[in-house]
């Protein structure tokens, strides 16, 4: 059994996760974990097709094109990593 004390500490932690990421409160309260695909960002997909255009560009020996699908992975990439930071 918590003290009141421990119960007052486990009560402020589930108001702030709560006013912080509402979705994620509700799914542990409910049991249901979140879906994997739904965590996964469009703009990884996009930087993995990239670097595999790329990578594939680069077997054709099409360098200037496999260069340009490189840079345009490191800018997503780059991209979502500061949006991540900024929210």
């Amino acid at each position: 059994m918590l003290d009141k004390y421990e119960r007052r500490s486990l009560e402020e932690i589930e108001n702030r996760l709560t006013e912080e990421d509402p979705e994620l409160a509700r799914g542990l309260a409910e049991g249901t974990p979140r879906s994997v695909w739904r965590r996964i960002s469009p703009l990884l997909v996009l930087a993995v097709v990239a670097m595999g255009l790329s990578t594939a560009l680069l077997v054709l020996a099409e360098f200037g094109a496999a260069l340009l699908a490189a840079a345009l992975a490191g800018a997503l990439l780059t991209f979502r990593i500061w949006r991540g930071r900024v929210r």
